[in-house]
């Protein structure tokens, strides 16, 4: 959550409430808010689990993901994909099948509702009603469809009619970053401008069954 005139810290009463206090024109984190897939992996479970659920046998392709996983930092994951979506879906795993459809239907949803849960947490934080943001920033490399991602969280959060909507689709990595440029011109070319910045990813798009002639998926 941004604004475009709030800096600095204000204290009140012994119960240690911390405000932003008044600097105008320069742009400010007000509040800041997360949210996980309710799928959780630790990295000792994932070679298993894994070739398990691809119903992989391949000593090679263990081998190779047991490798990154040893060299990798991540002890936990937070993943979308779990073992219901994959028997509800079990062409993810069949080599060749067609999926896109299947993968947007589970993607499309899954970012809308953990941009949905961390936004909440977002101006839970910021202390303020949701009818004061002025703006909302989307941004997701993870779904395709239009109506996008942001009327569809703006529905949900309960935002007014005109607030000012931008989406930001297919940056890649840099797609955060980009959304807090474009989050911060706003704020500051927009007095009294509150600017809520959603990002919100799963890697489903590019979960591919084991295949020996393509290593590199295993990082995905």
């Amino acid at each position: 959550m941004s604004d475009s005139g709030m800096n600095g810290v204000e204290k009140h009463g012994s119960n240690k409430v911390t405000r932003r206090v008044a600097n105008p024109g320069k742009a400010t984190v007000l509040a800041l808010g997360k949210a996980f897939p309710s799928q959780v992996v630790p990295q000792e479970n994932l070679v298993e689990g894994f070739l398990r659920d691809t119903k992989c046998d391949d000593p090679f392709i263990k081998e190779k993901l047991e490798h990154l996983c040893k060299t990798t930092t991540v002890k936990t994951r937070y993943t979308v994909l779990s073992r219901e979506i994959l028997n509800k879906y079990p062409e993810l795993t069949a080599e060749g099948s067609a999926t896109i459809r299947q993968r947007l239907e589970i993607a499309n949803e899954a970012v809308v509702e953990m941009a949905l849960e961390a936004s909440l947490s977002c101006i839970k934080e910021w202390g303020r009603p949701v009818g004061d943001i002025t703006h909302i920033v989307y941004v997701s490399s993870s779904e395709i469809r239009l109506p996008g991602g942001d009327l569809y969280l703006s529905a949900k959060l309960g935002l007014r009619n005109d607030v000012n909507r931008v989406m930001l689709y297919f940056l890649g990595c840099y797609g955060g970053v980009t959304g807090l440029r474009v989050a911060k011109d706003i704020a500051e070319n927009n007095p009294g401008s509150r600017v809520l910045l959603t990002t919100s990813e799963t890697t489903i798009l590019g979960f591919r069954p084991p295949n020996k002639a393509r290593p590199y998926d295993l990082v995905g």
